[in-house]
């Protein structure tokens, strides 16, 4: 919609004035919108509410999806510090483990070192030169020898009691670790199932509500349906009644009669080029094929293909073109509609009950069902 569009007030032209009866034709049916009001508001039975339900239900499962997806950030947070803690465990096992063996080791070749120093001791049978040469005859002797062999023998022994201890010291941190191992393994299962039931439920959210904006498309589409059925059927009941009023004028009032429709001929040329640009989208003030228009930017496009040159503006477009009464309407005619008293609107008839428009901004270019309300009249270029 342009500028001219939005403050431009409706001004019957020289086209208009050959059919001076609109205005009370027009008048004569608006009480036919009251006829029709019924038709309209059958559009909101159950289906409403069940849009509103699914809506509303649609709302509520994204905001449980929200919440789901804040407590899985924080349950695989958890499950990634449980397995750091359980590798640092498996590290300090393995620690462990290592210095058991060498331990273990130490002790064994302890082991082997006296029964070493015992079996010599045995088969020398005391009889050392080098010893015996250290100590006087007799029993002084005797003494001296058993005393070296029992410090020899006192000094591996304690070595080995020491080396028992450690290995006693590390089995019970070998056995503490490879139980708080264990329960960290636990607390991983725990925190990996936890993940895994939440990631479930997530996924299942996800799906029950992909399903519920189906079900809420199609309710929608009922919906709309059902809208563009009630404003057909509106529309019919208003060209019904425009027909009957412009029968009574034309009996009543000097035998006048309304100017009969004037064949445009070029009609389904600029229905085919409108109906060509469904999908792109409204642009204001736009009229570029493939990139946007707005309402009076689609019209003036597509009658230029029917060689037809219009103003890009809709109250421009109603003074350029021959008004026809709304029953004899034909492919191609333009339905021109009132803002405050503004001709703010125009769109193009395709067929009973439908048209094609640039709507506003942030739709596409569509076949819609024929509005009732603030309809003015209809021209033809």
């Amino acid at each position: 919609m342009t500028s001219l569009e939005q403050y431009s007030k409706a001004r019957p032209g020289r086209r208009a004035r050959r059919f001076p009866r609109l205005g009370r034709v027009v008048s004569a049916v608006v009480a036919v919108a009251f006829l029709a009001a019924p038709a309209l508001a059958a559009v909101r039975p159950a289906a409403a509410d069940q849009l509103q339900s699914a809506q509303a239900r649609a709302a509520q499962i994204a905001s449980q999806i929200q919440a789901q997806g804040q407590q899985l950030a924080v349950l695989s947070e958890r499950y990634d510090e449980d397995q750091i803690h359980l590798q640092q465990l498996d590290h300090q096992v393995s620690q462990t483990q290592a210095q058991i063996t060498q331990t273990k080791t130490q002790v064994t070749t302890a082991q082997s070192d006296l029964r070493q120093l015992a079996i010599q001791d045995y088969t020398s049978g005391g009889s050392d030169g080098g010893l015996e040469q250290l100590f006087t005859p007799g029993g002084e002797r005797s003494a001296a020898v058993q005393e070296y062999q029992q410090v020899a023998s006192d000094s591996v022994s304690g070595a080995i009691d020491r080396l028992n201890r450690s290995e006693t010291v590390l089995g019970a941190q070998e056995s503490q670790l490879q139980t708080t191992q264990s329960q960290a393994q636990t607390t991983l299962a725990a925190a990996q199932s936890a993940r895994q039931s939440a990631q479930a439920e997530l996924a299942s959210q996800q799906a029950t509500l992909s399903k519920l904006k189906g079900n809420i498309a199609t309710l929608v589409a009922q919906k709309q349906a059902a809208q563009a059925a009630a404003q057909a059927a509106a529309f019919q009941a208003r060209v019904a009644a425009s027909e009957r009023a412009a029968s009574f004028q034309g009996d009543s009032t000097n035998g006048l009669q309304p100017v009969p429709a004037v064949p445009g001929g070029g009609g389904a040329e600029a229905v085919a080029a409108a109906e060509s640009q469904i999908g792109v989208p409204y642009v204001w003030a736009g009229s570029t094929p493939g990139e946007g228009f707005d309402c009076s930017g689609l019209t003036m496009w597509a009658w230029a293909h029917a060689g037809v040159p219009l103003s890009h503006s809709a109250a421009a477009q109603y003074d350029e073109t021959v008004h026809v009464p709304l029953s004899d309407l034909q492919p191609g005619d333009l339905l021109f509609y009132s803002e405050g008293g503004i001709i703010g609107h125009v769109t193009m008839y395709v067929g009973p009950g439908e048209m094609v428009q640039a709507m506003e901004t942030g739709t596409n270019i569509q076949i819609t069902g024929i509005w009732t309300s603030g309809l003015v009249g209809a021209g033809r270029p």
